[in-house]
């Protein structure tokens, strides 16, 4: 699979999912909702064709964790599971055929059974969980680590980009994490990351990084890398890709802009038949 699933939030609570294909770099559009649905919680089978995430109903007790395919949010499957506080909710495929979920129950309501090929364990971690220290989300840390980020030791630089940042916090409390992820044998994706419990929400800072030296990728929201070796990230409500050179280089410093999401406006679409049911075999 070569392909990412897009949520593109607003207005207010509002978002749409869609499906970045890659390869080509085109965009297919899916269905909105009016929900609130952490993103971190959420995970993509390794085909692309599932999706699991999480509904935030904090105000009724009533938050749910459901599987879907994509580009759409009708629900095949659904846990309910109370509140998402620390961060509960959602999950992550280990494989095609086995979810792992970042709830303590595994039963699932009545009209949106489990199928019987699907095997479903809960998620289980010895690290440990602290807003005050700026912890994002263990789940999420997890699911990085599958995909082939780790966790790097490099204190003054954390300290050097972060500080700026704390100042009207408490930096002395909050332990900003930084990942790596390898690009080629000379470059890298790094990503500083910490919940500001102050502002109520997640910060992220990405750099490529050559030899010793770490290049910020301003005012990026989201960046990762994908199957043709290209930085893919989120700016502004648009997507972009680093720029391949005729020769087939890879330019990393040159993000291209693929597709601007701003002028999109929430639409009713129709789930398809196809959409609402598991696939016979997988």
């Amino acid at each position: 699979m070569n392909s990412a699933i897009v949520f593109r939030r607003g207005p207010t609570d509002w978002i749409q999912m869609s499906i970045w294909n890659l390869d080509n770099d085109t965009l297919e559009p899916g269905q909105w909702i009016h929900k609130k649905v952490p993103m971190r919680n959420c995970d993509i089978s390794p085909s692309g064709n599932y999706l699991i995430y999480a509904v935030d109903n904090f105000e009724n007790g009533r938050s749910r964790t459901v599987i879907s395919k994509p580009p759409f949010w009708t629900a095949l499957t659904v846990w309910e599971h109370g509140d998402m506080l620390f961060d509960k909710g959602g999950g992550l495929f280990a494989d095609e055929k086995t979810v792992v979920l970042n709830v303590q129950s595994t039963q699932a309501l009545e009209h949106y059974p489990v199928p019987s090929h699907l095997n479903v364990e809960t998620f289980q971690t010895q690290k440990e969980y602290s807003l005050s220290k700026g912890h994002v989300n263990l789940l999420h840390e997890h699911r990085q680590e599958i995909n082939g980020w780790t966790e790097e030791k490099d204190p003054s630089f954390i300290q050097k980009e972060t500080t700026p940042l704390l100042q009207e916090t408490n930096p002395k409390s909050i332990v900003p994490k930084l990942w790596k992820k390898n690009i080629t044998n000379s470059a890298a994706l790094y990503w500083i990351t910490f919940y500001d419990p102050e502002l109520r929400k997640n910060v992220d800072l990405f750099y490529l990084g050559r030899k010793e030296e770490k290049i910020k990728l301003h005012d990026i929201t989201w960046a990762n890398i994908d199957n043709r070796n290209r930085i893919i990230a989120t700016k502004e409500g648009k997507l972009y890709a680093s720029k391949i050179a005729a020769d087939g280089s890879v330019d990393y410093t040159n993000l291209e802009m693929m597709h601007d999401l701003n002028p999109l406006k929430p639409s009713r679409i129709p789930t398809p038949l196809t959409m609402k049911t598991w696939e016979d075999s997988l």
